[in-house]
């Protein structure tokens, strides 16, 4: 793209001001620059319409004009920062997850899980600070504080379908209370 420029005679000068376009780079940040702006724009007033039929229409079916109008409501000025970052990293949980894992458990932990080839969720509170699911850790003792202090014996598995990361190398969840079958 080639440089664009302007000569001009500012009020009282004899001697012209040339302005250029800044270059390539500028203009791209230039043009999405005005690309968040009307679409934020369009946004709002979107919310702004739905919002309108919701309230101001006699039609039984008015108040189902809230559901596009959430939606719309994600891409207004004052939310689309938000939005972005959470549709940018929404994957980052689920890509590029160890091959394997360990769960910290209890000397009689370890034998009920060689006994069933079963790890059990934890439930949601202490154990499951995260929701119900089965806990493992990349990294263990002693640098993970999320693992209990009498859980010292670790269970290395392959990691199973379905885990996130939460705290990278320090907590992977499981979701869910159907536990997680080992290998014999």
């Amino acid at each position: 793209m080639e440089n664009q420029s302007l000569s001009c005679y500012p009020h009282g000068c004899s001697q012209s001001v040339a302005v250029t376009d800044k270059g390539a780079i500028d203009t791209l940040l230039s043009r999405l620059g005005n690309l968040y702006r009307a679409t934020t724009h369009a946004g709002d007033q979107a919310a702004q319409y739905w919002a309108d039929i919701a309230v101001n229409s006699k039609h039984p079916l008015a108040p189902l004009a809230n559901v596009p109008g959430v939606f719309a409501a994600l891409w207004t000025p004052e939310v689309a920062p938000t939005t972005a970052v959470t549709l940018a990293t929404a994957g980052y949980g689920f890509v590029a997850l160890p091959k394997n894992l360990m769960h910290f458990t209890t000397a009689s932990g370890a034998r009920g899980i060689a006994q069933s080839g079963m790890i059990r969720s934890s439930r949601f509170g202490m154990s499951g600070i995260f929701g119900p699911g089965v806990y493992m850790a990349r990294k263990g003792l002693p640098l993970n504080g999320f693992i209990k202090a009498q859980a010292t014996i670790p269970i290395h598995l392959s990691t199973p379908a379905g885990t996130v990361r939460i705290v990278p190398y320090l907590v992977y969840v499981r979701w869910g209370v159907g536990g997680v079958r080992i290998a014999p």
